[in-house]
């Protein structure tokens, strides 16, 4: 076992990916960048949910109690984020749909961050329409804006997550 993996934080991680992954790594191709953003957005919730073996839920407390396999997981989430991403984004363009490829980096991980705090807090993942909400008010909106000012993105966005800003309620308090 040890001759692979240096020690059990990579053999776990390295589970994690290939679970997550398959076999061959694919990345969603349905002809548009809204389609791939939703069916990527659901495959980021299928695997931290799991089902059968393990999951990244499941996994939370090793995760946050280990810090070769906080490191390790949180690179391969980082560098499979940016990587479908650039791969979406790039694909998008060719197809002519207009898009900041300069955010590809940071939509898949803003996706990640979402449904994994909604899958943990709400005992479950997200549904159909969560999904298309955070694709179509968040993720598209920030590819498609010229602006490098996202606040009124940011509100739109915790605003879908029963955060409320300025005066009206909010989760923290």
């Amino acid at each position: 076992m040890y001759r692979r993996w240096a020690d059990k934080s990579e053999l776990v991680a390295d589970a994690l990916r290939r679970r997550a992954q398959g076999p061959e790594p694919e990345v969603p191709d349905t002809g548009t960048l809204r389609g791939d953003l939703l069916l990527t957005v659901q495959e980021i919730a299928q695997t931290l949910a799991g089902g059968p073996g393990p999951s990244l839920i499941g996994l939370l407390e090793a995760i946050r109690d280990d810090a070769a396999l906080r490191d390790l997981i949180g690179s391969q989430i980082t560098q499979r984020s940016h990587e479908v991403g650039h791969i979406i984004c790039a694909r998008a363009g060719a197809r002519g749909e207009k898009i900041d490829v300069r955010r590809s980096d940071a939509v898949l991980e803003l996706a990640f961050a979402k449904v994994f705090t909604d899958t943990l807090f709400h005992g479950g993942i997200p549904d159909t329409p969560a999904f298309e909400r955070l694709v179509d008010h968040v993720i598209l909106p920030l590819l498609r804006s010229r602006s490098d000012s996202i606040l009124s993105r940011v509100i739109i966005f915790s605003d879908m997550s029963g955060c409320r800003v300025g005066h009206r309620r909010s989760p923290f308090v």
